[in-house]
């Protein structure tokens, strides 16, 4: 009953995130058809939701800067934060309301700023991270990521000089979420699982975001019909750089421990034994208790990661529009995107996104939206993931970490990530072309 259990519920989330299902002659994902349905027919009341999460997430803010500590965890990790975070929320939420009521000035007002992040990415957003998280637990939660982190354990020390440990640390962020994937880190970190350089390694190899944002990146790109294409190219463009991070001298992280070591055994890795550590994770899960946690994070996402995407990405956007700025530090990038066969207007607009994402990973899709090279799209559409080192989330969890991890490391790592993935991505883009898969 149990192994039933595994299997069942891990293939509904394999259909659910990778199967393209084609209604109404259009072929998408699950997610992109209950996405399409919702936006189509109940967008004002979406956009009703937004108007009161983002009174909550002010007032709740403004409360825990004074406060600074809640007797309730949950409210805790709703509203305390260190005051830049508590802002930025407050910004981004002060900013939707602005355009929800048309109040305030022009530049955030603008259709190409304010106006495109409030009125068109955000209901999307809300709509697709609820369908996402409330079906994630098929994926994570019923066995499939212990099956699979079992057998491929072997081959963490072997290709990516790590414990076979970070297997489940790193599929848990394939396929949920990377920011959890750096905090678990960290944690394994400080028990003396890994040694300060196994943990650097892991945290910024794995820790992408997870694979239900992507699903609304390649929506929002149009590439739902082709997701599990999109998806396999960042798993390959990370698996890449993994391997090659893993291979660099990275001086300044040590091979010490932050505690006493936990050593790894030389237990058995057969398809049995995966099935059975599979079994027994599928038979403690409860379903109810899957909704509840699911439902407690669809609420954290709405209160803390949606008005940090309103916020950074309205800025971004007003920047973009109303100034040179990412033109002019992109500039170096144009001759190499002219060199690789992308139209000056093309270029144009990959060049700052390929930069952006180091505020934020979202904003390289809002610069490359409405690109017309459908090559262009996906390059940038994947490599914002690739780049995995992003302020607004994992750069500064990894600061915040006891891992060791400063500014200008975040910035190197933003950069090797970016060199290493970037000609791979090219890669598998050119052969789509040559596929008629994508067209320039």
């Amino acid at each position: 009953m149990a192994i039933f259990k595994f299997s069942f519920y891990s293939l509904l989330g394999l259909i659910a995130f990778l199967a393209p299902i084609s209604i109404g002659g259009e072929s998408t994902i699950l997610m992109g058809h209950i996405k399409n349905f919702v936006i189509g027919g109940y967008v004002q009341w979406v956009k009703a939701i937004i108007i009161a999460f983002s009174i909550v997430t002010i007032v709740g803010n403004f409360i825990g800067i004074v406060k600074k500590e809640f007797n309730d965890s949950l409210l805790n990790e709703l509203f305390i934060n260190n005051k830049f975070i508590n802002l930025l929320r407050i910004s981004g939420s002060i900013m939707f309301l602005m355009v929800a009521f048309n109040i305030g000035p022009t530049h955030v007002l603008n259709e190409n700023t304010g106006g495109l992040m409030a009125l068109d990415l955000l209901p999307s957003l809300m709509v697709t991270f609820f369908v996402g998280v409330m079906m994630m637990p098929l994926l994570t939660s019923f066995g499939l990521v212990e099956f699979i982190g079992t057998l491929i354990a072997p081959f963490m020390k072997k290709f990516f000089r790590v414990p076979g440990f970070a297997a489940i640390d790193a599929l848990a962020s394939f396929l949920g979420d990377g920011t959890i994937g750096i905090v678990v880190t960290d944690q394994q970190y400080q028990k003396g699982y890994y040694t300060q350089r196994e943990a650097v390694i892991i945290a910024t190899s794995f820790s992408i975001v997870g694979i239900s944002f992507a699903a609304v990146v390649a929506d929002l790109l149009k590439f739902s019909s082709i997701f599990w294409i999109f998806y396999g190219t960042i798993a390959l463009s990370t698996v890449i750089a993994g391997l090659i991070i893993a291979r660099l001298p990275l001086k300044k992280f040590k091979n010490d421990y932050y505690n006493k070591p936990i050593l790894e055994g030389n237990e058995n890795r057969s398809i049995k034994k995966a099935l059975k550590i599979a079994a027994y994770t599928a038979e403690k899960a409860s379903e109810i208790q899957m909704v509840k946690d699911s439902l407690i994070k669809v609420l954290i996402i709405y209160v803390t990661f949606i008005p940090v995407i309103m916020g950074v990405g309205t800025i971004g956007l007003i920047l973009a529009e109303y100034t040179s700025f990412f033109n002019i530090i992109s500039l170096p990038l144009l001759p190499i995107l002219h060199m690789l066969g992308f139209s000056k207007e093309v270029a144009q607009q990959m060049a700052p996104a390929m930069i952006v994402g180091f505020s934020d990973m979202y904003l390289p899709t809002l610069f490359i939206e409405s690109c017309t090279s459908e090559l262009g799209r996906f390059i940038i559409g994947t490599l914002s993931f690739a780049q995995l080192i992003f302020l607004s989330e994992t750069g500064m969890i990894l600061v915040n970490s006891k891992i060791g991890f400063g500014f200008i490391d975040a910035v190197k790592f933003f950069l090797l990530r970016t060199i290493i993935s970037f000609p791979v991505i090219y890669i598998v883009g050119i052969t789509l072309l040559k596929m008629d898969i994508l067209h320039n």
